[in-house]
């Protein structure tokens, strides 16, 4: 299956893409990162990635996740990952980036934390 980006906002400054299929190299690695460039270009600064549509990733992809992640930071903004399925969130702690990524169980809990940052 290929990957399927579909995005909305949560919040009138919380933008999510859900992510459904599987995040391979390429080219859908490639148009994540994509996507994100172009969202920051946009104005965004809150984003949320849910990945609970996603079958398998594969290491190259935590790259771009990662990548993306510093992308958002440039820009001032923040990325967010929620509802990792037991597989991709496997994947991210067996190369450490569970570490340096922000994970949330659901996409609801990734938004209230960019809400509570927001007061802080």
């Amino acid at each position: 299956m290929t990957l399927q980006l579909q995005t909305a906002k949560v919040e009138p400054d919380i933008t999510v893409v859900r992510l459904v299929g599987s995040l391979t190299a390429e080219p859908e690695g490639h148009a994540l990162q994509l996507l994100v460039r172009d969202l920051v270009d946009r104005g965004v600064k809150k984003l949320i990635l849910d990945l609970s549509g996603v079958e398998k990733i594969d290491s190259a992809v935590a790259q771009f996740v990662l990548q993306s992640f510093f992308t958002m930071r440039q820009a001032n903004g923040g990325l967010h990952l929620a509802s990792a399925t037991p597989k991709v969130a496997r994947l991210f702690k067996i190369t450490g980036l569970d570490t340096l990524l922000p994970f949330y169980r659901t996409v609801s809990a990734a938004s209230v934390d960019f809400e509570l940052a927001k007061g802080a």
